[in-house]
């Protein structure tokens, strides 16, 4: 049973490996490499618990079609689609630069010059300020389950520190209002530094890898930290099939 300042990822074993789920206001850091699947874990724990999800990765529609492949409820899922936004603000300048070439290539030199010489003024759209959107909701649903698919997407879009510091309100928030954070990175792409102090900055983290044995691969999931718990800390062997994540035998490492 998940004890009331605890909250469930919505797997039993995930939860047993935890020490009895989530602990309220905790930011949990799930850091990962190609190949461990994280995006249907990810996908699982948002299940339960009427998150507000924030994609950069896949769209809404990806997402939700992929949960009912797996019978989940995505229905009180609150969805902060920036993927679609970026993906639109992609096809909208690409447009505009097919349109742009079309008229070039259909109206005289001159007819050009012309129309330049009237002075009209130039337009164009300014893309969203995604961090500006993340640090708002970090803020507003503070007293939720926030899960943030991925980071990845921000410290590529924005000055690390930037993003760090949006981060930190954003665990203060979570903290005071009992709500839960979770954000994914992939390991190895970014800054050993700005690694190292994502890592700080969770009350949590967990590890995704895949390891060869033999000729086989296994997908290891590991509690590298866990806050106030120390003697919980273990490992596990996961799998997916048609039901989602499943973890096997847990190991504790004292």
């Amino acid at each position: 049973m998940v004890k009331s300042n605890m909250m469930s990822t919505g797997i039993s074993k995930f939860d047993e490996l935890l020490g009895g789920g989530i602990q309220k206001g905790f930011t949990m850091a799930i850091s990962s490499i190609p190949g461990t699947n994280i995006e249907i874990i990810i996908k699982q724990i948002a299940s339960i618990d009427h998150p507000t999800y924030i994609t950069t990765d896949e769209t809404k529609e990806e997402i939700i079609s992929t949960m009912n492949d797996f019978s989940w409820d995505s229905s009180q899922i609150y969805f902060e689609d920036i993927a679609r936004k970026k993906l639109d603000h992609i096809l909208q300048g690409e447009n505009k630069r097919v349109s742009i070439h079309h008229q070039r290539s259909q109206n005289l030199i001159k007819d050009l010059i012309q129309a330049g010489s009237q002075g009209l003024p130039y337009s164009r759209h300014s893309e969203d300020d995604y961090l500006a959107i993340l640090s708002h909701l970090l803020q507003d649903r503070s007293d939720q389950k926030i899960i943030i698919n991925s980071l990845d997407f921000f410290l590529e879009q924005n000055n690390a520190d930037d993003v760090l510091r949006s981060l930190k309100a954003g665990k203060a928030n979570i903290f005071q209002d009992k709500g839960i954070l979770f954000f994914t990175f992939t390991r190895g792409i970014h800054e050993t530094v700005i690694e190292r102090q994502m890592e700080l900055l969770a009350d949590c983290v967990i590890e995704l890898d895949v390891v060869k044995k033999g000729s086989s691969l296994e997908r290891i999931l590991s509690v590298k930290k866990l806050r106030n718990l120390g003697k919980k800390i273990g490992t596990a062997r996961y799998d997916i099939d048609e039901k989602g994540f499943t973890l096997e035998e847990i190991e504790r490492i004292l």
